[in-house]
């Protein structure tokens, strides 16, 4: 490989709803002509990323998003009733009723299941984004970053089922029922590789594009129980883990900070527009950090066109 054929690797991290702002940003790099050789995604990062690198296209992936927002079955679903709930003016005392009692029932469960929602049920979300197909078969090189609990150890699927391996890379802690693979007891990659920046480095990439969608880490609430001081523990481990995997990544993209729910997607098309907006800030750099001869391509269908 010369200096002019660089590989580029694009690295979409973790962060629930969040995560949406990753359509927002394949948006621009689509409108710019960046080309994506490999992909690796951690949680939501991996729903988007691996149904990207199965061909659908960033608007494709928007339309697909708020239909299934709309949807009733995204309306009845679990992964709704466990988002923070809203009384809303418009709906009923029965509506809110019913779904608060439902919330508190799921919140009810992790006393003694090992999550509030089952791998059976968030199964259908994954299956509505992730085509039923191998890894190895997808358009663009993609790898989804998930963690044993067993081992500690994070695990990198780059074979097997797509399916499968978002499935694990998306069991939040706690929310969603680890995912049992052989001896492997596997949860969400955001525990040990919240932006998989190192794993593209170790699949060859040459130039890595990250994307954090990170939340709000000045602590606004009261600390008052232990369960309050272990979980803003974990989210500072987290959130410096995730500063040192940045360091190794040739850009970083950073959308706009938001204090939401992992669970709440009904801002959606704000987050999407989030990640637009953050790319657009980035591509000065980006170009600059593109391979000479993707930038030569550039200049070529800028003078040629597509056609």
């Amino acid at each position: 490989m010369t200096w002019l054929n660089k590989k580029i690797g694009l690295a979409l991290g973790g962060g629930g709803a969040r995560g949406l702002a990753h359509i927002g940003v394949l948006a621009v790099l689509e409108a710019e002509g960046v080309g994506i050789d490999m992909i690796a995604g951690t949680s939501m990062g991996a729903v988007i990323g691996g149904a990207y690198a199965c061909g659908m296209t960033s608007q494709q992936l928007r339309d697909r998003v708020i239909a299934y927002l709309k949807s009733p079955e995204f309306q009845s679903s679990i992964i709704h009733a466990i988002a923070p709930a809203d009384i809303k003016k418009d709906k009923s005392f029965i509506q809110n009723a019913s779904r608060y009692l439902k919330t508190a029932f799921h919140m009810g469960r992790t006393f003694f299941k090992p999550g509030a929602v089952s791998l059976f049920d968030f199964q259908s979300m994954v299956n509505y984004f992730v085509p039923d197909k191998q890894i190895q078969d997808t358009r663009i090189p993609f790898s989804a970053v998930a963690t044993d609990l067993i081992t500690g150890q994070p695990v990198v699927f780059s074979q097997g089922s797509l399916r499968d391996a978002v499935l694990a890379s998306c069991a939040v802690p706690g929310a969603i029922d680890p995912f049992k693979n052989g001896e492997m007891l596997l949860s969400d990659g955001g525990i040990t590789n919240l932006v998989p920046v190192n794993i593209l480095r170790e699949a060859g990439a040459d130039v890595v594009i990250a994307v954090a969608v990170g939340k709000n880490m000045h602590y606004s609430g009261q600390l008052r129980t232990a369960t309050d001081v272990v979980t803003r523990a974990g989210e500072i481990t987290a959130h410096r883990l995730k500063d040192y995997e940045l360091q190794q990544a040739d850009v970083v993209i950073r959308p706009a900070i938001r204090d939401d729910h992992w669970a709440d997607f009904s801002r959606a098309p704000e987050l999407i527009l989030d990640g637009e907006e953050a790319a657009r800030k980035a591509l000065k750099k980006i170009r600059k950090t593109l391979p000479l001869q993707r930038r030569v391509e550039k200049l070529i269908r800028n003078w040629f066109g597509s056609g």
